[in-house]
């Protein structure tokens, strides 16, 4: 397991063993969990130079199974079972909000399935290789002149 400490005006500790969330401590608030790790991810996004890099970016946060949209959808689903926890009407109402909030969060990534992809298909196409002088130590030929078109006759 890693040991891990935010800095911010509340001191936090984190947790993080491998293949599990985050657990935070009770002894004070911590600033937002994903909010600086978000903020990074959106100025390295500004930061690339390429759209094969905003698309592997991209990959982050909509991988079906592991991008941060597949584990906020999660986190939603989470919340509304603690939230049925509570037995009452409040409890309840909230879970089906909650509920609510996963399916969207889903389906927003469903919506955007095929954004990586697109992403990585905004790159310009190669170049064409430079084509090398000949061996035999003479400038390549000139390019055909294009054919002319025969005169219009005006009056």
């Amino acid at each position: 397991m890693t040991h891990i400490t935010y800095g911010s005006v509340h001191d936090s500790d984190v947790t993080v063993g491998r293949n599990t969330a985050p657990r935070l401590s009770t002894a004070a608030p911590a600033a937002p969990v994903g909010g600086d790790a978000i903020l990074q991810l959106t100025d390295e996004l500004n930061g690339s130079s390429s759209s094969e890099q905003a698309a592997a970016l991209l990959h982050q946060v909509l991988e079906p199974s592991d991008g941060l949209l597949a584990r906020l959808a999660d986190f939603f689903e989470a919340a509304a079972e603690k939230a049925k926890e509570a037995e009452g009407d409040d409890g309840f109402d909230l879970s089906y909000e909650f509920a609510d909030a996963a399916a969207e969060v889903r389906n927003l990534g469903e919506v955007l399935q095929t954004a990586e992809s697109r992403m990585r298909s905004l790159a310009p196409p190669p170049q064409a290789p430079r084509q090398l002088p000949s061996s035999s130590g003479r400038p390549p030929l000139p390019p055909p002149p294009s054919p002319t078109a025969p005169p219009r006759h005006t009056r």
